[in-house]
């Protein structure tokens, strides 16, 4: 049996050879894998085209580790506009960018902050918010993703 390790290992190696980065993967219903769900970081645009052939040379990759094509549905993809923030890659991916997060414990009894993300080290980030930095531990952060604020203004107004 492949582990979810190995699967993210081969793909995380393969996209290193195209200058691409693994931001996320998703496999539901590990280890019967009904949806691998891959998500791809470029400073450069992501189109059709390269999310189309990536796609086949994923499942190339699993065909050669056993796991049949046919018997999953493979989504390729960017990781979004307002992606998820997960790991302390993301958080240095996302410096200089407007983030919500939500507080495991509060910080001055406060649960959720908006603000930009100053720096990031491997313990916390540096969070500008109202002009004031604050500093939040990676690991009291239960959630946090890049807001943008710019579209959702326009289909307000």
């Amino acid at each position: 049996m492949i582990s979810e390790n190995e699967i993210r290992q081969a793909f995380d190696l393969y996209l290193q050879e195209e200058n691409l980065e693994l931001y996320d993967l998703n496999l539901v219903n590990y280890p019967v894998i009904s949806r691998i769900e891959v998500y791809v970081y470029s400073s450069n645009d992501i189109n059709l085209e390269l999310t189309s052939r990536l796609n086949k040379q994923f499942q190339r990759l699993l065909e050669n580790m056993g796991i049949e094509k046919g018997s999953y549905d493979m989504v390729v993809s960017s990781p979004g506009i307002e992606r998820k923030l997960k790991t302390y890659r993301h958080y240095e991916l996302a410096i200089g960018e407007l983030v919500k997060l939500k507080m495991i414990e509060p910080i001055n009894s406060v649960y959720s902050f908006e603000g930009v993300i100053n720096s990031v080290n491997s313990d916390e980030l540096f969070l500008s918010v109202n002009d004031q930095i604050i500093e939040v531990k990676i690991l009291n952060i239960k959630n946090a993703k890049i807001e943008f604020k710019q579209f959702k203004e326009k289909v307000k107004g």
